[in-house]
């Protein structure tokens, strides 16, 4: 398991090393470093962390979506989307998972 998305925190400089080793990557390897480096730092209580963690489930869905990793990424977003307070979002996902 490479180390480029194992990041316990997010910064500018660790976001431009993220997406420059995410364009690099084949697409399982993307998918799988998406899910990974977004549970991590959903673990955070900071808000800026948590959006770095949602935007980059959000990049999941949009480029890799498929059925086998969708209740997870769905469980992560109620989860941040909770904690950044935005409770819509985190029924609208919630809602999502109950219907896989």
């Amino acid at each position: 398991m490479s180390s480029w998305y194992q990041h316990q925190n997010w910064d500018e400089t660790i976001h431009g090393e993220f997406y420059a080793a995410y364009r690099e990557a084949d697409p399982q390897t993307q998918e799988k470093a998406l899910i990974h480096q977004a549970e991590l730092l959903s673990k955070h209580l900071d808000n800026g962390t948590l959006k770095a963690a949602e935007s980059l489930l959000i990049l999941w869905m949009s480029r890799h979506f498929n059925k086998g990793n969708a209740a997870q990424v769905y469980e992560l977003m109620q989860d941040i989307c909770s904690r950044i307070g935005d409770h819509d979002r985190a029924r609208e996902f919630k809602r999502k998972l109950e219907k896989l």
